[in-house]
């Protein structure tokens, strides 16, 4: 079996305690049975981890709901995106923490932002250009005294079949009305600093 042929089954999960709702996938099908159960346990970890800084525990009147999105299911990849909302009794608004897991159906390895490029390739200076061009193009209200960073190698990503998109949590940089700013960027951008062994180099617009 080739990377292009390796997919995996996602069942839709749910969490249910009081002033709490967690939707969340759960993989099977995989032929290395110790991946899938490392990823499904990664999902879990990350599930736990948003309920926690979320602060349900700690808030008896907060009310969560969570979601998630499978933005890439296949060549041997899975990327997904979570959504935890929290409301606390009294508050002006909810807000809502985004955070993504991108993983190897393979052999059940996390890839973090870094491992996506070659390590010589100097891959931050050129996605930061790309960044910013689009924060002046879509006009993004970046927060007065906030100065933009750009990418590091824990940043946030998620993959899709054509773009990695790169994002910020909300008030990081924008006001809470904007939204999470999101920037997706299409592989033909990125073929140059792109490591071949790694994820990207499975995807096919890379490759052509």
């Amino acid at each position: 079996m080739e990377y292009r042929d390796l997919s995996a089954t996602v069942s839709k999960k749910v969490m249910i305690k009081p002033r709490l709702q967690i939707r969340y996938p759960q993989l099977t099908g995989l032929p290395n049975r110790k991946a899938q159960m490392i990823i499904n346990d990664r999902i879990m970890q990350m599930v736990y981890r948003l309920i926690r800084d979320q602060g349900y525990v700690q808030d008896p009147t907060k009310e969560m709901t969570g979601t998630y999105d499978i933005e890439l299911n296949g060549d041997g990849l899975i990327s997904i995106v979570f959504r935890n909302y929290a409301y606390a009794q009294g508050a002006a608004h909810g807000v809502t923490l985004q955070k993504s897991l991108t993983m190897d159906l393979w052999d059940g390895r996390e890839y973090r932002s870094a491992d996506l490029f070659r390590e010589d390739s100097g891959y931050k200076q050129q996605i930061d250009e790309i960044l910013q061009k689009q924060i002046e193009e879509k006009e993004v209200p970046i927060l007065e005294g906030t100065p933009f960073r750009g990418v590091g190698p824990d940043q946030d990503y998620y993959l899709t079949p054509t773009e990695l998109v790169v994002y910020y949590q909300l008030y990081e940089y924008t006001p809470y009305a904007y939204g999470f700013p999101t920037f997706p960027i299409p592989y033909s951008e990125l073929t140059d600093i792109v490591d071949p062994n790694g994820p990207l180099g499975r995807l096919q617009p890379v490759m052509q």
